[in-house]
């Protein structure tokens, strides 16, 4: 029995005590080079499943291009700033907002704590990752918080400050109110989210009568926000209706005043049309705020309406937008276009600032309840329901995001954007459909904002001129530049560093904001090397990551290495799916379906865990399965056992020269050929998944269950004989190939079945430095596998026309009669007849037609038909089988090994032992049984104080055996 994790345990140690990775790149330091740059992920705790199998990904590529020769460069690398790192020693710190930190803890305990804090679960995460068998530069990896990182990250801020894509500007960004700090549009997550959803009056200053009131309607989900309106956007093509509601006229786009009536009737009115209007005949038209006796400065100013095609549809809402320049990138957009004040009155805590006037230091979120009731006062809310939506959250802390306007710093996107998606073009993409989706996004993508007002991250290396005459600005591109040494480039030490302005020889000081985290990896393929180790590796050849990352890590590196370099960083690029529950769900703890890597290794072994993830389509969304790594674990293990077997009855062979192959040893080894194809060609497209599933079917179908079938005899024979030597010859080879193709996938199994078998025999001191195996065109004979798998239908259709009739397996039949029109099938039975007798268990095949009473079973090619009567002769070798059966299970239970000679007992009624008698011999060889005994059972003797009784059909049979 295999035991997964004991033998894990053992091969780790033979690993690092043979040096065996290191003399893989020793082996091949003189292959062609290979660059594979690792995407960090965050070392923030124990790593998620998906992780291990992103991981295992990237590891199954390594061992191949590894086994291919290639030099190949593979450090891991960890994000360790950021976010990720500052919530979780928060957390341990029981802080609860970027105050507490400056006040209760102070910046450079904080800092001290996060580095600890990363450090910490770098050594566990590389644990874990070696637990899993992935190979890679473990006591080298790249850590984003070291200084020669930093300073690499800094020159490309450098590079875009010379080429004039640094700028600072004011922008609606999307914001944390817990963090305290901005997000980028590709760290936001969306979950489901209830919010307000109201109907709002907003009440026109010019009349068209005297004495009747016209209102503007708009709907909003986000009341806080009126609180900043400047405007109302409406779409010059749009059609507009005025509906006398009661004694009021009120505005409303035509196509959504269906949706309007619904709220109407709960308030028991009924709306009446007087007429339409062009939306662009709306423009101009001044309205009253709401909120002009709460907020000062909304008693000011001229409010009124705007034209919109980009912005305003008709897919919800009322066709009229509310517009707070402050608080929406769109509404943004608008208001710089119609000279709008871009009127932002909230703070990065989510409070009002004083200029909301009587909603000063009132939390946003809190505050809709207290606008809501005042709205109802005023007269002015329709309708005040709720509505579940997707909404932006914290990546982080998952707290709800608020738009608010900031001053930040930014790439210029928009500068390099066409040359960023030529660059697209340039780079392999598996699957293709990945290029589609990321020109889309970097298509669509806005000014990078590289900014954030935290503490643990790479400082920004901006100093600006305090003087308000001067505001000087100089960007460091390394530490060489600063006038003195740090021992660390964090905050708070590289706040205090000062320089004299060159310009007006005032003071120059650090903007004390840190980088996005999302630059720290966007620079990884560079500044996790030297300036010497790039000139000889870069540009990346390989990176895999997430689907996610089409939005994340594959867009930054390309903004980066546009910038610095003009070009993207790696040449070619796999996507995988996402990893989930069995329902398709995402896997976490919040939501109560998250396995730990540590449970699902436990249970089955790290091999188990990575043959079951790599088996699926590699870009697909994969869904975690107890059974589907149950049955992997089996292959494991069928793997383990073919070693066994070898163990047991391999012998080298006498014979020189090429063996006589039978037609089932050319079939395998035409199918190793074969496999190793399909294996290398789906490798060099980065299917490892088609790569997984060929090699997985070769060694449990072809291999397992079918060829040894054949061949289980015939290696049992004379020791030295032509047909031993063929069958020894043919298991060798393929078994050899096996433990080499599947290294990649499966590295334990495969390093304990050479450790065992194949060491003594072959020069390498471990699997790995094997080498991936060639495959011969010549030995591949496409009919012949042809053939065989049309035999292979023919034999199961058998079996179950067997399993129709009620007549075992393990009972012969006299023939199989094969009815089919395919030329095909019939070349498969005149030419593997006796392949297909012997797994048939019949004494005959051919092809013909149906007899009465035989039974049937239909395969792809046409009929297989059986004859389940059993003559004397057929009934008692059956018997015999039978007998048989029982004996080698009382072997099994004796723990015995089939090397082992027993003698063997039988007392049976006088009808058994007379009908089994005439197949002593076969009884005999089958159980390796030196002495046989078969004698009639006395009707009250037969002692059973030793062995066994067995009911044989309807007889009960003692059977007691000896080991000699």
């Amino acid at each position: 029995m295999y035991d997964a994790l004991e033998t894990e345990k053992k091969i780790l140690k033979l690993w690092e005590s043979e040096r065996i990775y290191e003399k893989v790149k020793e082996k091949n330091a003189k292959g062609e080079k290979l660059y594979f740059c690792d995407g960090p992920p965050y070392a923030t705790g124990q790593i998620h499943p998906g992780t291990a199998w992103n991981k295992c990904i990237k590891d199954a590529m390594c061992r191949y291009w590894r086994a291919r020769g290639r030099n190949l460069r593979a450090k891991p690398g960890y994000d360790t700033h950021g976010l990720p790192i500052e919530v979780k020693v928060e957390q341990e710190l029981k802080l609860r907002s970027k105050k507490e930190i400056e006040e209760k803890i102070g910046v450079a305990e904080f800092i001290r704590k996060c580095k600890q804090f990363a450090t910490q679960y770098v050594g566990v995460m590389g644990g874990q990752f070696q637990r899993c068998g992935v190979w890679m530069d473990w006591a080298d990896p790249y850590i984003t918080y070291r200084d020669a990182y930093i300073e690499r990250s800094w020159a490309t801020i450098r590079k875009a400050h010379e080429k004039g894509l640094l700028h600072r500007g004011i922008y609606v960004l999307p914001l944390c109110p817990r963090c305290e700090t901005t997000m980028a549009n590709y760290e936001l997550e969306y979950e489901d989210a209830d919010d307000p959803s109201i109907y709002v009056k907003f009440e026109l200053k010019k009349k068209e009568k005297i004495g009747e009131k016209e209102f503007l309607i708009i709907w909003t989900t986000t009341p806080w926000t009126l609180v900043a309106n400047m405007a109302v956007m409406v779409h010059p093509e749009f059609k507009y209706v005025k509906a006398k509601v009661g004694e009021e006229v009120w505005i409303v786009a035509k196509e959504r005043l269906d949706a309007l009536i619904a709220v109407t009737h709960e308030l028991g009115l009924s709306p009446i049309i007087l007429g339409e209007v062009a939306g662009k005949k709306l423009e101009g038209l001044e309205y009253a705020h709401p909120l002009a006796e709460k907020v000062p400065k909304q008693k000011s100013g001229m409010h009124k309406v705007v034209l919109s095609d980009e912005f305003v549809t008709l897919e919800d809402g009322t066709g009229l937008v509310h517009c707070a320049p402050g608080h929406g990138p769109q509404d943004f957009i608008v208001g710089k276009r119609y000279g709008l004040e871009i009127f932002c009155p909230v703070g990065p805590n989510g409070n009002y600032t004083a200029e909301a006037g009587e909603y000063a230091g009132m939390n946003v979120k809190k505050a809709s309840h207290e606008i809501l009731e005042y709205l109802k006062e005023r007269g002015t809310l329709i309708h005040a329901g709720k509505i579940r939506h997707r909404y932006a959250h914290c990546w982080r802390c998952k707290t709800p995001l608020i738009y608010i306007t900031t001053d930040q710093w930014f790439i210029t996107v928009s500068k390099i954007k066409e040359e960023m998606l030529k660059e697209i073009d340039r780079i392999r993409w598996q699957p293709e459909h990945a290029r589609t989706w990321f020109r889309d996004f970097v298509g669509n993508a806005p000014d990078w904002c590289i900014s954030r007002q935290r503490y643990w991250g790479i400082p920004l290396p901006i100093w600006i001129c305090t003087n308000d005459k001067c505001k000087e600005i100089k960007v460091v591109g390394s530490a060489s530049e600063l006038p003195q040494k740090l021992d660390d480039l964090h905050k708070p030490g590289i706040d205090a560093v000062e320089f004299p302005c060159a310009k007006c020889k005032g003071t120059m000081k650090r903007t004390p904001d840190v980088l996005d985290v999302w630059f720290d990896s966007g620079n990884a393929v560079w500044a996790g090397l030297t300036e010497e180790e790039e000139k000889r590796w870069y540009p990346c050849d390989f990176i895999t990551e997430g689907k996610d990352q089409v939005r994340g890590w594959f867009y930054s590196l390309l903004g980066s290495g546009v910038v610095l370099k003009d070009e993207i960083p790696y040449k070619s690029i796999l996507m995988h799916g996402f990893f989930m529950d069995e329902k398709g769900e995402k896997m976490s703890k919040s939501l109560g379906n998250f396995v730990p890597l540590e449970e699902m290794l436990d249970k089955h072994g790290a091999d188990a865990f990575r043959l079951w993830s790599l088996s699926s389509r590699v870009w697909e969304d994969l869904r975690f399965n107890w059974n589907e790594m149950k049955e992997a674990a089996g292959v494991v293990g069928i793997m383990s056992n073919l070693c066994v077997y070898m163990e047991r009855f391999y012998t080298a062979g006498k014979a020189k020269g090429k063996p006589a192959y039978k037609i089932e040893d050319a079939w395998l080894l035409s199918r190793l050929n074969s496999v190793t194809k399909e294996a290398t060609q789906a490798f060099d497209d980065y299917r490892i998944h088609d790569a997984v599933n060929a090699l997985k079917k070769f060694v449990v179908e072809d291999l397992s269950r079918f060829y040894l079938k054949i061949a289980k005899a015939r290696m049992g024979g004379e020791q030295g004989s032509a047909d031993a030597e063929a069958v020894n010859d043919v298991l060798y080879q393929s078994m050899l190939a096996v433990v080499k193709l599947m290294t990649p996938i499966t590295p334990f199994v495969c390093e304990d079945i050479y450790q065992k078998f194949f060491r003594q025999r072959e020069k390498e001191v471990g699997a790995s430095l094997l080498g991936w195996p060639s495959y011969n065109e010549k030995e591949i004979d496409v009919l012949l596998e042809g053939q065989m798998k049309a035999a292979e239908q023919i034999i199961t259709a058998a079996a179950n026309a067997r399993q129709a009739a009620g007549v075992k397996l393990r009972w012969p039949i006299s023939e199989v009669v094969v009815e089919s029109e395919s030329s095909e099938v019939s070349a498969s039975v005149e030419r593997l007849g006796p392949v297909i007798a012997q797994l048939a268990n019949a004494k005959a095949v051919r092809m013909g037609k149906a007899l009465e009473g035989y039974a049937s079973a239909d395969f792809e090619g046409g009929k297989a038909w059986i004859n389940p009567k059993l003559d004397d002769a057929l009934y008692s070798e059956a018997m015999a089988r039978e007998l048989v059966r029982r004996v080698q299970a009382t072997r099994k239970e004796m723990e015995l090994l089939e090397k082992d000679e027993v003698k063997v007992h039988v007392h049976a009624p006088k009808e058994f032992v007379a009908i089994v008698k005439p197949h002593a011999g076969l009884i005999a060889s089958s159980v390796n049984a030196k002495k046989l005994e078969l004698k009639e059972k006395e009707k009250e003797s037969a002692a059973k104080s030793d062995g066994k009784m067995w009911k044989i059909e309807e007889w009960e049979v003692h059977i007691k055996v000896e080991k000699t």
